[in-house]
C-alpha cells in the first residue's frame, strides 16, 4: 500500500468521525506506528498536511508515537523486543541475542489510529 493511501485512510477516519459528531474542525489525531513500518513520521506528517488541505482536518496536529517491535527467533528461541533496526532500504530484522535472520516478526508493522480530537 502506498504512503498516500495509508494517510488518506487516516484522514478518512478522522473526517468520518468529525461528521458523525457534527464537528466544525478536527484538531488532533493520534497515530501509533510500528518501528518496522516503512513510512516515516516526517513523511506521514507531510502527506497528511497536503491531503488535509481544505478539509475539516486542515491544520490538525498529527501526533505520531512509535510502537516497539517484537520477534521470535527460530535459531535460539528468543522472544522479545528488538531495538537495533536498519531501515536503510528494507527493515532488516535480526535476533538481538544470536544475530540470526531466521525470525518471525510478532509486532512492529502496525499502524493504528488512536484518539481523534474534534471541535464543535
Amino acid at each position: 500500500m502506498h504512503s498516500s493511501t495509508v494517510v488518506q485512510s487516516i484522514l478518512n477516519v478522522a473526517l468520518e468521525t468529525a461528521e458523525e459528531y457534527d464537528a466544525n474542525k478536527v484538531t488532533e489525531i493520534n497515530v501509533e506506528i510500528g518501528k518496522l513500518n516503512w513510512i516515516t513520521t516526517d513523511k506521514l506528517k507531510y502527506i497528511f498536511s497536503v491531503l488535509s488541505k481544505d478539509t475539516l482536518a486542515e491544520n490538525a496536529e498529527l501526533i505520531v508515537n512509535e510502537a516497539d517491535a517484537k520477534i521470535k527467533c527460530y535459531n535460539c528461541n528468543y522472544i522479545g523486543l528488538i531495538d537495533n533496526i536498519n531501515k536503510e532500504i528494507i527493515p532488516m530484522v535480526l535476533c538481538p541475542k544470536c544475530g540470526s535472520h531466521r525470525v518471525n516478526v510478532l509486532k512492529g508493522y502496525d499502524l493504528n489510529i488512536g484518539n481523534i480530537t474534534i471541535e464543535k
